[in-house]
């Protein structure tokens, strides 16, 4: 896999007014439709079409892509359309004798580790997002989903629609 250049703050700008207006243009929605289709309050769209909202949780994300009827790679396109998608080379921490040793007794794949090094997201952050109360914004969620093997939108569906989510051993 090739280094990621452009996710290297993951501090990643959203298109997402630009596309929440566009789309309700095209589909002669009004913001009570989209609230309504979405589950999400107007003064929370609101908030994100003033851009008070400046950054995108996931879920907020997936509402929105799946009330207008889009899927998460067209919606994603709109919404980062700087956002590169390669991940870093996995190199695991050089072990000891010992080490070596034990790694065959170890079944470990997409290791907090492995994600944080792939994606460029901090190992402290993936710990917020796994163990602690901490919601993923949509820009990680997309990486973690490459870094892991998923399809673009797979994790979203898993998580915010109820979908089951091949889990491959």
């Amino acid at each position: 896999m090739e280094e990621i250049n452009d996710n290297k703050d993951l501090q990643t700008e959203n298109s997402i007014i630009k596309y929440i207006d566009n789309r309700l243009i095209s589909l002669s929605w009004t913001l009570s439709k989209l609230s309504k289709q979405s589950s999400i309050s107007q003064g929370e769209i609101s908030k994100i079409q003033s851009g008070r909202r400046k950054r995108l949780k996931a879920e907020v994300f997936f509402k929105i892509y799946t009330a207008f009827g889009d899927t998460c790679e067209a919606a994603t396109k709109i919404v980062y359309p700087s956002l590169t998608l390669l991940l870093n080379n996995y190199s695991p921490k050089e072990r000891n004798q010992f080490g070596s040793f034990m790694k065959q007794f170890e079944v470990n794949k997409n290791s907090i580790e492995e994600v944080a090094q792939k994606t460029r997201i901090s190992e402290n952050r993936l710990k917020d997002l796994y163990f602690r109360i901490a919601a993923p914004e949509a820009h990680e969620l997309l990486l973690i989903e490459k870094a892991i093997g998923k399809k673009q939108g797979e994790l979203f569906e898993a998580i915010y629609g109820g979908k089951e989510v091949k889990v491959e051993l």
